[in-house]
């Protein structure tokens, strides 16, 4: 994916140099917006050591994580286009929804397809939501929505959208303690194929505004979604980014069962201020 994010910067670099020619929105995002199809195969030592990088137990189902990170190359590809209305670098990664029909079974080949669903406005930006549908045998099992801001940005024609207030974050009981290190980012950059330099290049990240390097936001998102320790083959997996960890870090870790929904949250213990608030919800 190295290629791929190198490009993005390129194409990046070029919008703040030149910027792209007005489109009509719907060229770029929509249901008649290009797309990618790609088609990987759910190879057993791939997945075996995502698992292990995560906190998974390696069994013979897929983790929703793992196909994320397979779709994210193609999405960035989509969001690096030329006529694209704002710079890929420099978007943040602000929420994601996961919907689990059925699982994703090691060995099986699965069909990927991404699109730019919309682009909408946000008080602090606008907002781009991607959707990835991932299909066996032309059944789709699993469906996914990445929301990412673009902060500062003003899109002609965005989608009028006014997000829900987040509820002020009281930290649960701690359940876990998580240490995070340079080498763990390095590990999962390696295992989901994710090379942003802002996890793996301190003067990288501080070109963009952060302390240090920071770790991945999915790390610590599919790590949550491993202590859940949800098991139902469908479920719906929601999950919130609010604060980056610049490592090396301890965060704390509250998991909570309520009935058929599990809470996994992650704050910074010193200051109490959240970095990753989720739940599944576990389906019959």
């Amino acid at each position: 994916m190295l290629r791929t994010y190198l490009s993005a910067v390129g194409a990046s670099a070029l919008k703040t140099v030149r910027p792209a020619r007005p489109s009509a929105l719907d060229e770029v995002a929509g249901p008649d917006s290009p797309q990618r199809v790609v088609r990987v195969r759910a190879d057993a030592d791939s997945v075996a050591e995502f698992d292990r990088a995560v906190g998974e137990p390696v069994r013979d189902t897929v983790p929703v994580t793992w196909l994320h990170a397979r779709a994210f190359g193609p999405s960035l590809e989509l969001m690096s286009a030329r006529d694209f209305p704002v710079p890929v670098v420099g978007l943040v990664h602000v929420r994601n929804r996961v919907e689990q029909h059925a699982p994703v079974r090691v060995g099986e080949e699965v069909d990927i397809t991404v699109r730019v669903r919309e682009i909408r406005t946000h008080p602090k930006g606008a907002e781009v939501v991607v959707t990835a549908r991932f299909d066996v045998d032309g059944a789709a099992r699993v469906e996914e929505e990445s929301h990412y801001l673009a902060k500062g940005a003003k899109v002609d024609g965005a989608v009028p959208h006014e997000p829900e207030e987040r509820t002020p974050f009281e930290a649960p009981a701690r359940s876990l303690e998580w240490r995070m290190t340079a080498r763990t980012a390095d590990v999962y950059a390696r295992v989901s194929g994710d090379v942003n330099p802002i996890h793996l290049n301190g003067l990288a990240a501080r070109a963009f505004g952060f302390r240090g390097r920071i770790i991945h936001g999915m790390y610590t998102a599919s790590r949550g979604l491993a202590a859940a320790q949800v098991r139902a083959d469908s479920f719906v997996w929601d999950v919130e980014f609010a604060t980056p960890i610049v490592l090396p870090a301890r965060v704390a870790v509250g998991v909570r069962h309520d009935g058929s929904v599990t809470s996994v949250d992650v704050w910074d213990p010193k200051r109490g201020k959240p970095h990753m608030l989720s739940s599944v919800t576990a389906r019959e």
